[in-house]
């Protein structure tokens, strides 16, 4: 083995996972070692897991024996989500060198220690529930140069039906403003064009702090600083979006028009048993008044079909519900019933071909909603970002302000940088409907 061993970091899961990793390949790279791309034949592996179903489970076990059938003589770590649930079960595979947990996860020396032959099987420090305050690290680099994911907050203090993320990453704690504002300059200093503001539940920012604060603080303080770059705000809830923040988006030349606002059910009995905490009428008006303000915003939102209890009459109200409000696109995600949640002891449980059927049905409403959103910009000049990826049989693409993607033919140079774009018909001809995948907290 090498004097500087290299070591890859594969990802499940959520943006605030994909900012996780960075977190930990920076102290890695500051105890030595060398990242590398090919996560399966590294020295040291680390597998960064997801726990929001039980499929999800699964697939981090598959992950675990792929990368030992591989590569017989790694380290493999496992972290994240499925190792603080499901620690016991991990440190009982063989394939495993090493599980850490949410509770210390930036702290890497464990598995360095480890690494080099004086660590234990198994770390951690105290229950993730007692977590304080928000652990965050100040990033110099980024594996993406365009765009990053940065942590505002994590944790979660809801307790809906579904979920078993607030269990595996504790109660709500934020970072604090002038963490925040360092990152993003250093970041901006880096080059980077867009920044995404992420954690588990980033609506509730500010709460644990004494004096309590409101998200709407931090985006102002960011548009009040010498900043430029883009700021992308990665989900809200219905009810954290005050006329504030509406007129404060509205306004800015930085906070980006695209709001991901997670509907879940569009019928309050659904809603109810979700323990979710906005009703169909209260959705409706927060939306209407985006739109009124911004009509150029896009706005997604998440969709569990399925959940137990759904009847006809309920998915018929979902379907009704979203057709009358301007949703622009939907994350459609069919009920996966995940061990340990309240929700997976209820009766009623949806048959699995009625969940498809009904995932089939929104996700063709979400795709002809996607494409009116595009008609609607047809010619329209946006500013945009240039992102080295291939697209629509273009060398790279671009991504709108309200996320109009689109191929581009333009220099390799150009990558990165802000451009404006007009918006033209070919983007309406490439999108599909989406898979199904888990569904999102």
């Amino acid at each position: 083995m090498s004097s500087q061993p290299s070591f890859a970091i594969h990802t499940m899961g959520c943006k605030l996972n994909f900012y996780d990793s960075e977190a930990m390949a920076a102290g890695l790279e500051d105890a030595g070692f060398t990242r590398c791309t090919d996560w399966q034949q590294a020295d040291l592996a680390v597998l960064n897991t997801c726990t929001v179903t039980n499929s999800s489970d699964a697939e981090s076990r598959n992950l675990i024996r792929k990368y030992r059938r591989r590569n017989q003589n790694g380290f493999l770590v496992v972290t994240g989500c499925y190792a603080q649930a499901k620690s016991a079960d991990i440190r009982a595979m063989e394939e495993v060198d090493l599980v850490t947990t949410n509770v210390d996860k930036y702290n890497v020396a464990p598995i360095v220690k480890a690494f080099r032959g004086a660590g234990e099987l198994f770390h951690e420090a105290h229950d993730i529930m007692e977590k304080r305050p928000a652990e965050y690290r100040i990033l110099d680099s980024f594996a993406s140069k365009t765009r990053a994911f940065i942590k505002i907050q994590d944790g979660c203090n809801l307790r809906c039906a579904y979920c078993i993320i607030p269990f595996v990453r504790g109660n709500n704690r934020s970072v604090p403003i002038p963490a925040v504002l360092e990152q993003l300059q250093v970041l901006e200093d880096k080059g980077v064009q867009e920044v995404v503001l992420t954690g588990i539940h980033i609506g509730t920012w500010g709460r644990d702090f004494r004096p309590r604060k409101h998200l709407n603080d931090l985006l102002a303080a960011i548009e009040a600083s010498p900043l430029k770059l883009w700021i992308r705000i990665s989900s809200l809830d219905s009810p954290e979006i005050p006329d504030e923040m509406i007129e404060l988006m509205r306004h800015s030349k930085q906070i980006v028009p695209h709001l991901h606002v997670p509907l879940q059910a569009g019928h309050d009995r659904t809603l109810r048993r979700m323990r979710r905490i906005y009703t169909t009428t209260q959705f409706r008006e927060r939306i209407l008044k985006l739109k009124e303000a911004m009509p150029h915003i896009c706005l997604g939102a998440d969709v569990i079909v399925g959940f137990p209890g759904e009847i006809e009459e309920e998915f018929a109200g979902t379907e009704a519900f979203l057709e009358s409000i301007p949703m622009d696109y939907l994350h459609v995600f069919p009920y996966s019933n995940r061990t340990g949640t309240a929700a997976s002891k209820f009766p009623d449980q949806v048959n699995g071909r009625i969940i498809k059927n009904r995932g089939r049905i929104l996700r063709e409403f979400s795709e002809r909603r996607k494409q009116e959103h595009y008609r609607r910009h047809i010619g329209q000049t946006r500013p945009a970002i240039v992102l080295p990826k291939a697209l629509d049989g273009k060398p790279y693409s671009v991504l709108t302000d309200n996320y109009i993607e689109m191929g581009i033919d333009v220099p390799g140079e150009m990558v990165g940088k802000r451009i404006e774009v007009t918006l033209g018909r070919e983007i309406l001809t490439r999108w599909q409907p989406e898979k199904d995948l888990a569904f999102a907290v």
